[in-house]
């Protein structure tokens, strides 16, 4: 213990003090709540029970009393307002009993007393019938036999019921004398122990004493010790100070420097950007250029084969042509069918009209068929002139729609070189942007990498600054504190040696 430190001493001896403190209490507080346990046991159970039994005893003594009066009134053939009265008064202690019976149960506090409050009540049942039978036998005009039952039964049953109740009065009794008893051991108890405490604290503020004058004069020393160290302290804090000074002059002018270059790069690093951010935009544009081409191309492609298609069409024309010289061929012959018909129908009437009447009936069909002869040959000289107005005009459309087909070929076939070579000379000048894109990007991690060494070095000349205003910092706040050092030695030296002045 003689090795321990003063703060150890005195807050072991202090703590000691305090645990001790706070257990008495605790244990104070305990034995407090347990007396007071006892107290109100018996000022809430215990009393109040014996109080009870004692109204028990008392309406006990007056019930039977008020029977013998009520068969006296019989026996003697008192007034009937006299027998009224006193079957009343009767009933009102009869009625009390119960009341005060049925009211202790509340107080029974366990199974022992129980045992004694059940013959309690077992006996009064009894009793109550008992009287019951004495005070019917007395009614009916028997005051004799009903004196004669009550002194043989009723007495002994209210003696019995009696000593029930001074059984359950002696147990309650008893059982509050323990409580008592109790509740006062606990006071005993909590007095030798506050007296114990008050010892132990005397004995425990000695020691602190004792500890505190034997410590006083090692602190004296190292006091003095203390001031001395204070002062070469305060010396090697102002040389640090001078020194932090001059080192955070140059450095602050080296960070004004790296600045400047870090600005400069900051610039070109904007510029190659911009140039970075152009060439990709002129490559995006090149693509975009390159991909219409293609899509124009596309289109001349599909224009081509467009007018592929329409020149086909003009050949199916030409067979729709050969087909209406064909349609015109059959009309032709159609027209000598109908020429040869109306000549054999001119000949058939000829001859039916050398016949006479034998040759009437022919006639009338070679007239009729002359006729549909004559129909059918205006109708087949209407068809062919239709036929040849239709295939000079379809000759007329193919010829133009020819024509048309041939420039528009020839147009689409020009368009479609200018779109090649046009693609091509994007393609071309895709790949020169590319190449600058790419360069620039060379640039930009070159300039970035430059950048990142200026930064680095203009870190690592804030960190260097700030090192030294920390240093120059922590060297005032040394001088600061190599003078609060002085003078807290100075104060403690004061408060534990007295003022000398």
């Amino acid at each position: 213990m003689s090795s321990r430190s003063l703060d150890f001493k005195l807050n072991a001896s202090t703590l000691t003090l305090l645990i001790l403190i706070i257990g008495v209490s605790f244990y104070s507080m305990f034995m407090i709540n347990k007396t007071h346990f006892y107290a109100e046991d018996t000022g809430k159970n215990w009393l109040p029970s014996i109080v009870s039994v004692g109204e028990l005893n008392r309406d006990l003594t007056m019930a039977p009393r008020r029977l013998i009066t009520y068969t006296l009134d019989w026996f003697y053939d008192q007034p009937k307002e006299t027998k009224t009265k006193s079957a009343e008064s009767l009933s009102n202690y009869i009625k009390s009993f119960d009341e005060h019976l049925k009211a202790y149960s509340p107080l029974v506090s366990g199974p022992a007393e129980k045992v004694f409050y059940d013959k309690c009540l077992e006996n009064w049942n009894i009793l109550q019938a008992q009287m019951k039978e004495v005070q019917t036998i007395a009614e009916s005009g028997s005051g004799l036999a009903a004196f004669t039952l009550y002194r043989e039964k009723t007495l002994p049953l209210v003696l019995k019921l009696r000593e029930s109740l001074i059984e359950l009065s002696d147990f309650n009794y008893n059982g509050g004398l323990e409580s008592t008893k109790q509740g006062a051991y606990l006071t005993y108890l909590t007095n030798i122990t506050m007296t114990i405490t008050i010892l132990v604290s005397i004995i425990i503020g000695i020691l602190i004493f004792k500890i505190i004058i034997s410590s006083t004069k090692l602190i004296e020393k190292a006091i003095h010790n203390l001031k001395k160290q204070s002062v070469e302290t305060n010396k090697i804090a102002n040389n640090l100070k001078a020194s932090s000074k001059l080192l955070a002059s140059s450095v602050s002018e080296q960070a004004s420097s790296i600045h400047e270059t870090s600005a400069a790069i900051n610039e070109i690093t904007s510029m190659v950007n911009r140039t970075a951010e152009n060439a990709r935009e002129s490559t995006d544009v090149a693509k975009s250029a390159s991909e219409k081409s293609e899509i124009g191309q596309n289109t001349m492609n599909k224009l081509v084969k467009a007018m592929e298609t329409i020149q086909e069409s003009n050949v199916q024309l030409q067979n729709i042509a050969g087909i209406i010289n064909q349609i015109n061929t059959k009309t032709a012959v159609i027209n000598d069918i109908v020429s040869k018909t109306e000549l054999l129908s001119l000949n058939a009437s000829i001859e039916s009209a050398r016949a006479g009447e034998y040759g009437k009936g022919f006639a009338v069909v070679a007239e009729e068929v002359g006729n549909l002869a004559k129909i059918s040959g205006k109708s087949a000289n209407e068809i062919q002139e239709l036929i040849t107005t239709s295939q000079e005009q379809v000759n007329k459309i193919l010829e133009l729609t020819k024509e048309r087909v041939e420039g528009g070929k020839k147009v689409t076939a020009e368009a479609q070189d200018s779109f090649i070579k046009i693609s091509e000379d994007i393609i071309k000048m895709s790949g020169v942007i590319q190449q600058i894109f790419e360069a620039t990007k060379e640039q930009e991690i070159g300039v970035r990498q430059i950048s990142a060494a200026v930064s680095s070095i203009d870190k690592a000349t804030q960190n260097s600054q700030a090192a030294v205003n920390s240093t120059a910092e922590s060297s005032s706040n040394l001088v600061e504190q190599s003078d609060k050092l002085d003078k807290t030695a100075h104060d403690v030296s004061i408060l534990i040696m007295g003022s000398t002045e």
